[in-house]
């Protein structure tokens, strides 16, 4: 019969499109329903979804989502923001000011740090942008990128001559951005991180900072920051994360000593 090609025909290719349609990762819409779900894992796994799906209609559900009952989550709800990067930093400050636990206040700290709008003030003198950690240490990949710039954002946030870029900002918007100030003068601050010495019973540490000019990124010099902690005797997680914070602090803190004569 000359209908039965067509007929089969017609069954693959309705089962190839069920295929494709089963392949296809849940839409905002789907997950957003998703965290409404009375498990806290299904809620978890929808946020850190949203985080991922690059659209920005996923903002507004992962701003409700910070108000979740549950502190798992608030985390991934907050990472998500940071993730996606196209806005939130309302929500999640708002989140900040009544938020009581300290992991859950600890990863809305580092989404604002990525999402925030640069606050550009008639003091500020110099936007600057940092790039990820070049980590030699042996810690796992992307372990100490995070303290390492909260550590020189935070020294900086204390002085009104500083601005910082966020991560995802791109060339252009820089441009843009340091043409609307035109007093301001732009910096890229590249860290490394060799390898931790262990010997004599204490722990040291060098932070070695590359500077650039920003946007143009043209390479203008270097320092470091050496730091040493006395009475370890072997291999101490939080006495490396301590000493990390800390050098990139006095990194910031040297680089505003410098950043004048540049």
């Amino acid at each position: 019969m000359r209908w039965m090609p067509v007929l089969l025909g017609v069954v693959l290719a309705l089962g190839a499109a069920s295929n494709a349609r089963a392949q296809q990762p849940p839409s905002v819409d789907k997950l957003s329903q998703n965290l409404r779900d009375s498990d806290f894992r299904v809620r978890t796994q929808a946020a850190l979804a949203l985080g991922a799906s690059k659209a920005v209609q996923a903002v507004t559900p992962l701003c409700g989502a910070l108000g979740d009952s549950n502190t798992t989550v608030r985390t991934a709800a907050a990472a998500a923001l940071g993730r996606l990067s196209l806005g939130g930093a309302q929500c999640l400050e708002k989140r900040l000011s009544v938020e009581r636990v300290a992991n859950v206040k600890s990863a809305i700290q580092k989404a604002l740090d990525l999402i925030a709008e640069p606050k550009i003030g008639p003091e500020t003198r110099f936007y600057v942008a940092i790039a990820k950690l070049t980590d030699k240490s042996g810690r796992a990949p992307g372990d100490l990128d995070q303290r390492v710039r909260s550590g020189m954002m935070s020294a900086g946030k204390g002085m009104k001559l500083f601005a910082f870029a966020p991560p995802s900002e791109t060339a252009d918007q820089a441009k843009t951005r340091v043409k609307r100030h035109p007093a301001l003068k732009g910096f890229y601050l590249a860290p490394r991180l060799p390898a931790f010495e262990y010997a004599n019973a204490s722990l040291t540490i060098r932070l070695e900072i590359a500077m650039f000019s920003y946007p143009e990124r043209a390479l203008i010099g270097n320092y470091g920051v050496r730091l040493t902690q006395p009475d370890v005797e072997s291999k101490d997680v939080a006495s490396e994360n301590d000493l990390v914070t800390m050098a990139a602090e006095r990194a910031l803190e040297k680089f505003a000593k410098l950043a004048p004569t540049l």
